[in-house]
């Protein structure tokens, strides 16, 4: 069989040392989302293409990582089918919710636009009969639900409620059941996250934390005045040293734009101070950007958002705070916006495939599916990125030739259609960040 180098390979330029003194090379196979050293020869011989040259030892490594594969394989192909089959089961149902169309927050780069009062019991009820069916449809075998907003917190009953309903249809069903909350903080308390966690099955919260206290309070301020940020670590704390809460995952974003950049690294230096070292807590820190508003004035170019982020990643290994350099997974589908088994319930009632169009006033009149009491208890309709990977397979953006194709999938579709290609900042630095991997694992950069 002949055989040849992945097309979703990267290569380190620097070479590296261990205890062993053999120098090696680092590779990141996209196509698993591997990353590996081999001797830099065998790296040499994958750059030249000579993989008949390649010892078996190394050959079978790098085959079972699909560095190396099948010489006849169209690998775009088998890419986009991999996103297309995920897109299509309906053995995994995804909601995402929104309990509340409030925020307590004015924070200057949302798009969206919140209004006070609660849900009706009749939204309610609706949102619950969708839900339930999709639990009951036999090709279901297990549900998730990402609880959103708006501040879901503000919805808090409207959360306990649906999730004790969600979760004894699934016990009854003997199907999997797990969900995910995006939450500012600021409502949360250590009770109520009990609850959540160990209660509502919320196996992930995503905190934002825009920066220390006066700089977080500023950039994401409290409408009734006030600050939350000392509050959010106060509750951090508590949770983390929670030993009755089982597994459970803390991720803290951070927003970047021109208003808070120059104090990430008294941020992360702060958070290290906290001693957030445990390994259910990681860090993100993502560029503002338009969601449904104008933001371009306070926007950082993403090129100068790259290589700060490279500063404020050494920074936190330095600390020993966990953040992901190189995305290890690979991407079925790419978001809710483009698989029919996704969709996005506003508090409005509407139902829309796509995260960012929810309460977003343009949207939210130019964009719904279909009210959630009238749609059919199927999937829901098509939405305008279903195609998506025919978009990508007919060459209307670069992601059919980039290599980080499998493990970023094309990232937002609704971004491209905007004009705004949204890359990751990894496609432009991949080498500094093989030599920070290198850092984290011991390894002596040697060229």
């Amino acid at each position: 069989m002949k055989l040849k180098v992945s097309d979703y390979l990267h290569t380190s330029g620097s070479q590296y040392r261990a205890d062993d003194d053999i120098d090696y090379r680092m590779i990141y196979a996209t196509r698993t989302g591997t990353i590996a050293c081999f001797p830099s020869d065998v790296v040499a011989q994958l750059e030249n293409g000579h993989v008949e040259a390649i010892a078996q030892e190394h050959l079978s490594d790098l085959r079972e990582i699909q560095a190396v594969v099948d010489a006849e394989v169209n690998e775009l192909d088998f890419v986009l089918n991999r996103q297309r089959r995920s897109n299509r089961s309906l053995a995994l149902r995804n909601y995402v919710l929104l309990p509340s169309s409030y925020c307590n927050m004015g924070c200057s780069y949302c798009g969206q636009l919140h209004k006070s009062g609660k849900l009706t019991d009749s939204h309610r009820d609706a949102v619950a009969k969708r839900v339930l069916a999709g639990i009951n449809d036999e090709a279901t075998e297990k549900v998730n639900i990402s609880w959103f907003g708006g501040e879901p917190m503000a919805g808090y009953p409207v959360v306990v409620d649906l999730s004790r309903q969600f979760i004894a249809e699934c016990e009854r069903l003997g199907k999997g059941y797990k969900a995910t909350m995006v939450t500012n903080g600021s409502l949360l308390t250590h009770a109520k996250a009990r609850e959540l966690i160990r209660d509502c099955q919320v196996s992930h919260l995503e905190i934002t934390l825009d920066g220390p206290a006066r700089i977080h309070d500023t950039h994401r301020p409290l409408k009734k005045g006030g600050g939350s940020f000392d509050h959010i670590i106060s509750v951090l704390k508590q949770v983390l040293a929670d030993d009755d809460l089982g597994c459970f995952h803390i991720r803290l974003r951070t927003n970047v734009d021109v208003n808070n950049r120059e104090w990430v690294n008294e941020y992360i230096d702060l958070m290290a101070e906290h001693e957030f070292f445990q390994d259910q807590v990681d860090f993100n820190l993502v560029p503002v950007y338009s969601w449904g508003n104008d933001v371009s004035a306070i926007e950082v170019e993403r090129s100068e958002f790259s290589k700060l982020q490279l500063d404020w990643y050494e920074r936190m290994i330095d600390h020993g705070l966990h953040v992901s350099i190189l995305p290890e997974s690979i991407v079925g589908t790419v978001c809710s916006a483009t698989a029919l088994r996704s969709e996005v319930i506003s508090s409005s009632g509407n139902v829309f495939s796509c995260t960012e169009h929810p309460l977003v006033p343009k949207h939210e009149m130019a964009d719904s599916l279909g009210k959630v009491q009238l749609l059919p208890l199927t999937v829901r309709p098509v939405g305008p990125y279903d195609d998506w990977t025919e978009t990508v397979e007919s060459g209307k953006t670069w992601c059919a030739t980039c290599k980080m194709l499998p493990v970023c999938g094309g990232a937002c579709p609704k971004q491209w259609d905007e004009g705004n290609p949204p890359c990751p900042a990894y496609k432009f630095n991949v080498q500094e960040r093989f030599d920070l991997i290198a850092q984290m694992n011991g390894l002596q950069v040697c060229s």
